[in-house]
């Protein structure tokens, strides 16, 4: 559970009973190897190995061992490739592939893994591209053979391939009691039920698939490897 705020993340037992681990002090923004600045988002590697968005103050993203441990970290503030102007939501898809929502820079980056062709995970990611054309970056989701964007201007959920086309939009209603003004951060669950947080509304929706839809349009479980 990130807590952005007071610049921490929390790690519980699967059924949210135990507090089992506290990364960051609470209310001290760094950017040592122990503190966070306004983290956004967690994303874990096959091997065990946890990444961290750090964020909107430390334009990072740090690499955990799977005991909350540092080992490294890579980004610096900017606009070229592999830096940013904030890392907001991680996203690991399959070839060693790593996706990133630079939202202030309005931006998906792809990284990839150095030595992922190899059949070895280390620290080290190359920054392969950038996907533009975003108003907001927010959230990543990737399924199947599809990269999944929440974007503003209007909300809207957009799929593309791994190579960065655009293959549908799906926009959200503005008006209405099931608006929206953006999508923050969306999930989905194992019978395919879409769940969508709207912060500045304060509250998450419920999405059903309909028994007519596309399974092709339909945002899937997260991709997962093991190792």
């Amino acid at each position: 559970v990130v807590h952005e705020s007071g610049h921490q993340i929390f790690v519980f037992s699967n059924d949210g009973s135990e507090l089992l681990l506290t990364l960051g002090e609470k209310n001290v923004a760094a950017s040592d190897e122990t503190h966070f600045g306004q983290p956004q988002d967690v994303a874990f590697l096959p091997d065990g190995r946890v990444l961290i968005a750090d964020g909107l103050r430390n334009k990072r993203v740090v690499i955990l061992d799977a005991e909350g441990h540092y080992l490294s970290e890579f980004g610096e503030p900017g606009d070229e490739l592999g830096q940013f102007g904030s890392v907001h939501a991680l996203a690991i898809g399959p070839d060693g592939l790593l996706f990133i929502a630079d939202r202030d820079n309005r931006r998906v980056q792809v990284f990839r893994q150095t030595d992922e062709a190899a059949g070895e995970y280390h620290p080290e990611f190359a920054p392969i591209a950038e996907w533009t054309g975003f108003a907001l970056t927010l959230d990543i989701i990737v399924s199947g053979d599809s990269v999944w964007v929440t974007d503003v201007g209007p909300p809207r959920i957009t799929q593309l391939d791994f190579e960065g086309n655009r293959l549908h939009e799906w926009y959200l209603p503005t008006k209405g009691p099931a608006r929206f003004l953006e999508v923050h951060s969306f999930a989905v669950d194992s019978a395919g039920n879409l769940y969508a947080s709207d912060n500045q509304h304060g509250r998450t929706q419920k999405f059903v698939p309909r028994a007519d839809a596309d399974p092709k349009r339909l945002v899937g479980q997260p991709y997962v490897r093991r190792k």
